[in-house]
């Protein structure tokens, strides 16, 4: 999971370094092309060479800069407008360019910078017009550029905001079992590995508790496949009654279960796999199929491998089965709760 967060940042800030280098780029042509144009305004060429440089720099080094420094680009944006708009001679349109640095802050760093860089291109502006002849610069041009970047602003930080809350969901879906609301397989590993690297780093123990449901093709034979999915709703249920924050609870697909338990031993592993299977036996309404659920079960401090303690939880299952079902075998040699004593 921290891998993927990192991957995400780390594309999002070459999304924010290139896009403020193409405003930045625009910004240093529209000042060229009206440099050279006949009988154009006269203006300060100070802020489009200024504007080369970034881009120069973004390009070069923009996905490596620090958040602070990013989120400044927008306001920096502004004041290189608005020292644009103050050195013109005459009127100008040029005031929508303080459009591009508000949309491309709302977009990426939400209400609080919105609101900041709205503010910010209030006071800029005003200082620009107060600088520009009195036939040029007016209350009525203000109110107009701020009712403007106002709006823009609301609008892109709006839609943003839903398109994050979007891409958040479908993420979440795309690790999480649509039948039962657990974690799939997917979702397990990422959380897999970061609770091996907690283990790893704080030399704690990791135990997991593979688990599979008894005869289950049965039910589906004999009672449908609605049923058989309410009985798999109905362990998911247990699971969490039974399982602590901490744990991570997956389905690996059909009938199979993993649970990880961080800091547990082969005790603590045993003790919550019994919960589960008791519960699952006394949950189960009068009209329902009366149904067992089998668990193997491992641990280990400081794992090498997830993999390693899967599998050897995995063959324990293995032997729960081969010795009757509906019982908890050990990856060692240890009491089975539920039947005798065996090894995994």
């Amino acid at each position: 999971m921290e891998t993927i967060r990192l991957q995400r940042g780390e594309s999002n800030r070459r999304l924010m370094a290139y896009s403020a280098a193409v405003m930045y780029g625009g910004a240093t042509a529209i000042d060229a092309i009206e440099s050279v144009i006949p009988g154009g305004q006269t203006f300060s060429l100070v802020p489009g060479i200024g504007a080369f440089v970034l881009v120069a720099l973004l390009v070069a080094f923009g996905p490596r800069l620090p958040m602070p420094a990013m989120a400044a680009l927008g306001p920096l944006g502004v004041a290189g407008i608005a020292l644009a708009l103050s050195t013109t001679s005459g009127t100008t349109d040029g005031a929508i360019l303080y459009s591009w640095p508000v949309l491309w802050e709302a977009y990426f760093f939400g209400r609080r910078a919105t609101v900041l860089i709205v503010v910010w291109v209030g006071i800029a502006h005003a200082l620009a017009l107060v600088a520009m002849p009195d036939s040029a610069g007016n209350l009525d041009r203000w109110i107009d550029v701020m009712a403007s970047v106002t709006v823009i602003g609301t609008v892109v930080e709006i839609l943003a905001s839903r398109n994050r809350k979007l891409v958040e969901r479908i993420s979440g879906e795309a690790r999480v079992d649509e039948l039962t609301g657990l974690l799939n397989r997917r979702g397990f590993d990422e959380r897999a590995r970061t609770e091996l690297a907690r283990a790893r780093r704080e030399q704690t123990a990791l135990a997991v508790v593979c688990f599979d449901l008894d005869f289950f093709k049965g039910v589906n034979d004999e009672f449908g496949h609605e049923m058989g999915d309410l009985v798999l709703a109905r362990l998911a249920d247990c699971f969490r009654r039974e399982a602590r924050q901490i744990d991570v609870v997956a389905r690996m697909g059909g009938e199979e279960f993993v649970v990880l338990l961080p800091g547990a031993g082969l005790d603590e592993a045993r003790g919550f796999a019994e919960r589960v299977r008791l519960a699952l036996r006394e949950s189960a309404p009068d009209d329902a199929p009366r149904v067992t659920v089998s668990a193997g079960a491992s641990s280990a401090v400081a794992p090498e491998r997830i993999e390693q303690l899967v599998k050897a939880a995995d063959m324990a299952l293995y032997a729960a089965k081969a010795q009757g079902r509906n019982r908890t075998v050990l990856d060692r040699p240890a009491k089975v709760a539920g039947g005798g004593s065996a090894a995994g």
